[in-house]
């Protein structure tokens, strides 16, 4: 029994690979069940045993991928430490995992590119925009209390700011991924974090 299990774990994990190969290359609307079938070298029934179809299976590429970030990121702010130096590693990170892991970046920008509105989709759009509106709150709660303990500039506002800084994560992000060749984010990523904490942090 434990092998049977281990077996179907390794399936479901080939045809998730072979599902973000196949929808990379063809996009979302273009790609058949009998695609990531053959990609993954198995029977289209293999896909509807594990997953029930093309839709769940995008699904699930979203969900596992977004949760190995943010076990990443939850590793980071258990690490402790003042509100800025938190905020600054956890910036920092994600510029360099962006790079790091090409799986992670092919999901997002499959993603990104998905533009089908069908009510089979409607499930993980909600997710992603739940989880920006929890990203937002973490950082209005860690801005306030890098406020409280001295740390911010006293005319930081913790909601506006917290905006901004989902608006510089996913423009640089946007601007890396249209043009990966013209600059490395992991690189940069130190100097980018510090030019934007300089005008929250105090000696920034």
């Amino acid at each position: 029994m434990r092998r049977t299990k281990e077996e179907a774990e390794i399936t479901k994990q080939n045809l998730l690979k072979a599902a973000l190969e196949v929808f990379s290359r063809k996009g979302y609307a273009a790609t058949r069940v009998e695609d990531i079938a053959k990609q993954a070298n198995v029977t289209t029934g293999a896909i509807y045993h594990h997953f029930g179809g093309k839709s769940d299976l995008y699904i699930a590429l979203i969900e596992v991928y977004s949760a190995r970030a943010n076990q990443i990121f939850q590793q980071i702010i258990d690490e402790g430490g003042s509100p800025a130096a938190v905020l600054r590693r956890l910036l920092v990170r994600l510029f360099e995992y962006a790079e790091e892991d090409k799986e992670y970046i092919a999901v997002a920008e499959l993603f990104l590119n998905t533009n089908d509105v069908s009510p089979e989709l409607a499930i993980i759009n909600q997710q992603v925009l739940e989880s920006r509106r929890a990203l937002v709150q973490f950082f209005t709660g860690l801005i306030q209390t890098g406020l409280d303990d001295g740390e911010f500039h006293p005319w930081v506002s913790p909601e506006n700011t917290a905006l901004a800084l989902l608006g510089f994560i996913n423009g640089m992000g946007l601007i890396w991924l249209q043009d990966p060749e013209s600059f490395s984010i992991k690189e940069r990523a130190e100097d980018l974090v510090d030019s934007f904490l300089s005008g929250i942090v105090k000696g920034g």
